[in-house]
C-alpha cells in the first residue's frame, strides 16, 4: 500500500488533473471488495492506493476555495489586511505565516479566510505566534521560474495551506494589536513557546541563543552562516528537533513514571508498567511536539512513539519496518505534499535504513569488548542512516559532508546527553528559580559552541571536508542503487540473486562516460530578470554564456537556478564559461558555476585585473584559463558542419551594454546568434560587421529592449525564430510591446523565459524545434 501510494504521489505531478477525481477510487474501493479472496486483490488494493494518492494530491495542490479566500483577492495592488499570526519563520529575511480574517477598506471591513505568508525585508518583529496584526501590501501567487532542479517553493507552500504570499519593507510597517488571552492549548503553548525564547535571548549570548533556541524550542533562527556550518559538519539533524530529542524526553519521562508507578499497587495490578505507562505519557508528548514547532520529523517520531505505545498496550508484536511504513502511510494520507519534503524523505530514510541494518551489526558488535559496544553502537547507527540518507542529500542540497560520519561520534553525546537535557531542565527550572534555569541555558550554548567549534576543526582535514556536488540524474541514480545495494538484506547463498542486479545497474550508471550532444541546441534557463543560456554543440560539449542575477537581492541565481538546472540536464562538465558582460544580472551567477562545475576555460573581452572580484577570485583559485578576446569576429571552431564564433565590439564605447561579446553558433544551414545586451550603437555595429553565415535563431539584445530596436536585426538576418530572456511581471515592461508588435508584423512570435519559463531550441539541420519546461521535462 505504502509503495502504491508513493508510486502515485511520484506521478501525479506530471499527470493532467483526473476528470471526477473521487470516483475512481470508490470504484476500485468496490472492485477489491468484490475481488478480495482472489489473486486480483493486491494489484486492485494497489491501484486503488496510486489513484487515492493521485486525487488527493491534486486537491492538496490546488483545493476548491471559498469565495471569501485571501488567495482570490486582486494581486499586485495595495490591500490593508488583518490575521492573526500563526508561525513565525526566522532567518533572513523573517517570514510569517497568518491566518487572515478582515479585508480593511476605508468605510468597511470584509471577512476573510485562508492563510498567506508574509516576507519582511527588514526589522525586528514585536508580536508573537497567536497576535492579532494588520499590514498593507500586495498580494501574489507564488509561481516557480519554470527551470529545471528547481526548488518547488508553491508545492511547499500548499504543503502548509498557503496558495498566496505578500511583502512589507520593514518590521515597523505592521500594527500589532494587544496581545489576547487565549484559552486554547495551542494558543498557550505558542505563548509558553515565545516566553522560553525571549528567556533564552536574555541568559545565553547573540552567537548562542540561535543554538539553544533550535535545539531546546524548535525556532530555526540560525544565521546563514550557522546553517553553512552545520551542514558542513554534518551535525544539521542535531539542531532540527527530531526522533532523538523526543526520544531522550520518553525515556527521561518513562524512567521517571516507571519509578512513580512501581509505588502504586493499583497500577501494578491493573497492568505492568511497561505495557500501561507509555500510553500514559503520550499526551505529555503531544505536549513537547507542539511545544517544539510540529515540525515533521518530529511527528513521524511521535507517531511512532503513539504506535509503539498502543502495540505495547494490546500486547502485539510487528516488524518495526512496517511500523514505520503504517506510518509514513498515514501520514500521506493526512498530507499527501510531505512526500516532497527533504525532512520527511530523509527522517523515514534515516530510521528506515537504521532498521535495516543495525539489528545485523549488532549481532557482530554485542560480541565485541563491553568498552568499545556504546561507542561502536553509535558509530553503526551514524553509519545506517547515512547510507539511507546520502542519495537524498546530494540531491536536496548538493552537499557531501564525510565529517558527519566522526562527528556525530562527538556531537550525539554532548548534544542529546548534555545540551538538550540542559536546555530543558532550563525551561523546567526557569519559572521557580531563574537564575538557575538561566544558567542552564547558558551551559547549553556554551556546550553547543564547544560541540560545533569541535566538529568544525574535524571537518577541516583534507579527507573530511565537505565537498559540494551537482550531480546528473544518472549519477543520482546510480548512488541510490549503490544504497539500496548495501540496504538489501543479506542472505548466504542467495547473494548474486538478490543484490547481482543491483549491482551491475549502479556501475553502468556510475562509469558509462556522459553522453555528447548529438544536435546542436541552446536552451534558455529562466532566471529572472536576467540571462543564463546554455549552448550544446554536437560532438563538442557545453558551454554557458552568461549566469544571471537579480539586482539588491540576496537570492543567489548561480545556487538556487543555474547549478542545479546544469546538473539536471545532465551537464557535467563545461568546455567554456562565457561572460557576455559585466552587469550582476549576467555575472552574479557565475560565481558558483566557477566554483563548483569543470569549467575548461573562461572566455571574456576583459583581462583578469579588470573582470570582477568575485568573478576574479574563482578563476584563480580553481585555476581556470581565461581567453582574452580582441575586437572584431574571432572563429575559434570552424568546419563543413559546425562553427562557433565571437565578435567582440568597439570596448571604448561609454555604455556596457554596448560592449557585450556575440556568440554565433552554426551547425549545417542552422544558425543562432545570441547578442548580449547591446543597444543602437551595438547592433549598428553588428549590422557592420554581421556573422558570416545564416542565422536561423536570433536571441532579442538586452531582454528585448526597445532601445536595442532589434527589428533592424531581423530585417537584416531573416531569422525564422527570435526569443528573450526576461524576468516575469519585471518593472522594465521587457520584452517590449514595440518590439513584439514590430516582429509580429514580420511574421515572428517573440518567445520570453518570463512568459513561457525555460526554453530549448533544437536544430536538426531541418529547422528549430523549440520545447518548454513542464512538469519535470522539456516538451
Amino acid at each position: 500500500m505504502l509503495l502504491s501510494t508513493i508510486g502515485g504521489l511520484l506521478a501525479a505531478p506530471i499527470l493532467s488533473p483526473l476528470p471526477l477525481p473521487l470516483l475512481w477510487p470508490t470504484l476500485l474501493a468496490l472492485i477489491w471488495g468484490i475481488l478480495r479472496n482472489t489473486r486480483l486483490a493486491t494489484i486492485s488494493l494497489a491501484v486503488f492506493c496510486a489513484l487515492l494518492a493521485i486525487t488527493q494530491y491534486q486537491r492538496q495542490i490546488s483545493p476548491p476555495l471559498p469565495e471569501h479566500h485571501v488567495a482570490l483577492l486582486p494581486q499586485r495592488q495595495p490591500l490593508t489586511i488583518e490575521g492573526r499570526v500563526q508561525a513565525i519563520h526566522g532567518g533572513d529575511p523573517l517570514r510569517i505565516d497568518l491566518d487572515t480574517d478582515h479585508l480593511v477598506n476605508d468605510s468597511a471591513s470584509h471577512a476573510l479566510t485562508g492563510r498567506l505568508r508574509l516576507t519582511i525585508g527588514e526589522g525586528k518583529l514585536n508580536f508573537q505566534v497567536g497576535q492579532r496584526i494588520r499590514f498593507r501590501g500586495s498580494l501574489r501567487s507564488p509561481e516557480p521560474f519554470g527551470t529545471p532542479g528547481e526548488f518547488d517553493y508553491a508545492q511547499y507552500l500548499a504543503a502548509r495551506s498557503i496558495f498566496v504570499t505578500a511583502y512589507v519593507n520593514r518590521a515597523e510597517d505592521i500594527v500589532a494589536f494587544a496581545t489576547e488571552r487565549g484559552a486554547g492549548i495551542l494558543r498557550r503553548l505558542a505563548a509558553l513557546r515565545h516566553i522560553i525564547g525571549e528567556r533564552i535571548d536574555e541568559a545565553v549570548t547573540p552567537d548562542q541563543k540561535t543554538l539553544v533556541r533550535a535545539l531546546v524550542i524548535g525556532d530555526r533562527q540560525l544565521t546563514s552562516a550557522q546553517r553553512q556550518q552545520l551542514a558542513e559538519t554534518g551535525l544539521s539533524h542535531l539542531f532540527a528537533i527530531s526522533g532523538l530529542h523526543l526520544g531522550l524526553l520518553a525515556l527521561l519521562l518513562y524512567s521517571g513514571g516507571r519509578w512513580l508507578y512501581r509505588r502504586s499497587e493499583r497500577l501494578l495490578l491493573l497492568a505492568p508498567p511497561g505495557r500501561l505507562l507509555p500510553v500514559m505519557l503520550l499526551p505529555l508528548l503531544w505536549l513537547y511536539l507542539q511545544l517544539s514547532g510540529n515540525a515533521l520529523s518530529t511527528r513521524r517520531a511521535f507517531l511512532m512513539t503513539v504506535v509503539g505505545a498502543l502495540l505495547l498496550l494490546i500486547g502485539r508484536r510487528i516488524k518495526p519496518m512496517h511500523g514505520l511504513a503504517a506510518v509514513a502511510l498515514l501520514m500521506l494520507c493526512g498530507s499527501p505534499l510531505c512526500f516532497f519534503e527533504p525532512a520527511w524523505q530523509l527522517s523515514m530514510a534515516g530510521v528506515g535504513g537504521i532498521l535495516l541494518l543495525l539489528p545485523a551489526w549488532q549481532r557482530y558488535i554485542s560480541a565485541w569488548p563491553r568498552w568499545s559496544r556504546w561507542p561502536s553502537g553509535l558509530a553503526a547507527t551514524t553509519l545506517a542512516a547515512t547510507i539511507a540518507t546520502t542519495p537524498l542529500v546530494l540531491y536536496h542540497f548538493h552537499l557531501l559532508a564525510p565529517a558527519g560520519l566522526l562527528s556525530n561520534l562527538l556531537a550525539v553525546p554532548l548534544i542529546g546527553f548534555g545540551a538538550v537535557p540542559l536546555g530543558l531542565s532550563g525551561t523546567l527550572i526557569d519559572p521557580l528559580w531563574p537564575s538557575a534555569g538561566a544558567a542552564l541555558y547558558r551551559l547549553c550554548g556554551h556546550l553547543c559552541q564547544l560541540t560545533l567549534q569541535g566538529a568544525t576543526h574535524l571537518s577541516q582535514a583534507p579527507l573530511l571536508s565537505a565537498k559540494v556536488c551537482y550531480f546528473s540524474p544518472r549519477i543520482l541514480l546510480g548512488l541510490t542503487l549503490s544504497s539500496l545495494l548495501l540496504l538489501v538484506p543479506y542472505r548466504a547463498g542467495r547473494w548474486l540473486y538478490h543484490r547481482g542486479p543491483l549491482l551491475v545497474a549502479a556501475l553502468l550508471l556510475l562509469f558509462l562516460p556522459p553522453s555528447i550532444p548529438e544536435q546542436l541546441t541552446v536552451t534558455a534557463l529562466s532566471v529572472g530578470q536576467g540571462e543564463a543560456l546554455l549552448l550544446s554543440r554536437p560532438q563538442a560539449g557545453h558551454y554557458l554564456i552568461d549566469g544571471g542575477g537579480i539586482y539588491g537581492s540576496t537570492f543567489d541565481v548561480g545556487t538556487r537556478l543555474v547549478a542545479p538546472a546544469l546538473a539536471r540536464l545532465g551537464v557535467s562538465s563545461l568546455e567554456a564559461v562565457i561572460l557576455t558582460h559585466d552587469h550582476p544580472d549576467h555575472r552574479q551567477g557565475l560565481v558558483e558555476i566557477l566554483n563548483h562545475f569543470p569549467v575548461k576555460a573562461f572566455w571574456s573581452a576583459q583581462t583578469l585585473a579588470e573582470l570582477h572580484p568575485e568573478i576574479r577570485e574563482p578563476l584563480q583559485k580553481k585555476g581556470i584559463p581565461l581567453l582574452v578576446f580582441t575586437e572584431g569576429w574571432s572563429k575559434l571552431d570552424q568546419g563543413t558542419a559546425g562553427e562557433l564564433a565571437i565578435y567582440v565590439p568597439p570596448q571604448k564605447t561609454p555604455k556596457i551594454n554596448n560592449r557585450s561579446l556575440v556568440l554565433y553558433a552554426r551547425h549545417g544551414q542552422e544558425g543562432l546568434l545570441l547578442t548580449g545586451d547591446l543597444e543602437r550603437q551595438g547592433v549598428d555595429d553588428l549590422l557592420n560587421h554581421p556573422p558570416a553565415g545564416p542565422v536561423t535563431l536570433l536571441k532579442l539584445p538586452h531582454h528585448g529592449s526597445r532601445y536595442s530596436e532589434p527589428w533592424r536585426l531581423t530585417e537584416e538576418l531573416h531569422p525564422q525564430m527570435v526569443f528573450a530572456s526576461s524576468g516575469r511581471h519585471n518593472r522594465y515592461g521587457l520584452p517590449h510591446k514595440m518590439v513584439i508588435q514590430s516582429l509580429s508584423e514580420q511574421g515572428l512570435k517573440v518567445y520570453d523565459t518570463g512568459q513561457d519559463g525555460s526554453l530549448r531550441f533544437g536544430s536538426d539541420n531541418s529547422g528549430w524545434h523549440l520545447q518548454h519546461w513542464e512538469k519535470g521535462l522539456f516538451r
